[in-house]
């Protein structure tokens, strides 16, 4: 009996000497138990990789035909638009050589306008030349206009000084008057004398400058000639008071008509 039961039952040498993957798991030792886990684990990694390999390739797949796709969209674009510019550059050039032919032809129109108008106002300016040579050639010759004179009236020129007005009258003075109203009366006498030959001097037709109308010497000083200007414009004033008792005759028009005068010549000395 004990023989059977010994070859029945098997030692650990045995067991241990057969293959892990002949015996049952429950009979597998933890070594063995790990080392098909590694090997379980490692398979699994294999696997994934794989898988994601798979996946890396097919996306890169999708990219590259995506990528084809748009070069060859972008090459078709590419090849309408040289097309569209090969178009645009053709209809600019007969464009631009028909503008060119209207500008020259409009050229030649503007230069043959001018030209003809140029011969018509030619011609027009001739005639009216002639024409006026013609009437020049018949007309009686022109008299030099003389330059009007504003003093003319006063400097004798005209005929129509009339001594009747001048002031240089003696006044009447009344019986029994003193000696000072007979001083004064000579004094004004004076002052009128002196204002009537200032005025004849300044109206004449030979004093042109102011000197001349002062009748003052060329080495007259310019205080000299200062003092002599304002007596004299002082003397010839409308409203001095030797020149009131005339107000209204001819004399006190000449008067003020030296006076101007004086005042005109004053001012174009000192410009």
């Amino acid at each position: 009996m004990d023989a059977p039961l010994c070859n029945g039952i098997q030692s650990e040498e045995q067991q241990q000497q057969q293959p892990a993957a002949a015996r049952s798991p429950d009979k597998l030792t933890a070594a063995e138990h790990n080392s098909r886990a590694r090997q379980l684990q490692e398979e699994l990694v294999r696997n994934a990789a794989k898988k994601e390999k798979a996946e890396f390739a097919a996306r890169i797949k999708q990219e590259k035909e995506k990528r084809d796709a748009l070069l060859k969209n972008k090459k078709a674009f590419d090849n309408a638009a040289e097309k569209v510019r090969v178009q645009a550059a053709a209809a600019a050039a007969v464009s631009r050589a028909s503008y060119l032919a209207e500008e020259k032809a409009a050229r030649v129109r503007l230069a043959e306008t001018i030209a003809r108008q140029e011969a018509e106002a030619a011609a027009q300016a001739k005639r009216m030349r002639d024409r006026w040579e013609s009437k020049w050639r018949s007309a009686p010759p022109l008299l030099p206009r003389e330059k009007a004179d504003p003093y003319a009236e006063w400097r004798g020129t005209t005929g129509n000084d009339d001594a009747s007005d001048e002031s240089d009258e003696e006044e009447s003075l009344p019986e029994g008057a003193s000696e000072e109203e007979v001083a004064q009366a000579l004094a004004r006498k004076a002052r009128a004398k002196e204002r009537d030959v200032a005025a004849r001097r300044i109206l004449a037709h030979s004093s042109r400058t102011l000197m001349d109308a002062l009748g003052l010497a060329a080495t007259a000083t310019d205080s000299e000639i200062e003092s002599t200007v304002r007596r004299l414009l002082r003397l010839l004033h409308p409203d001095y008071s030797i020149n009131l008792s005339i107000k209204g005759t001819r004399a006190h028009a000449r008067i003020t008509a030296a006076f101007k005068r004086l005042n005109g010549l004053r001012d174009d000395e000192n410009t």
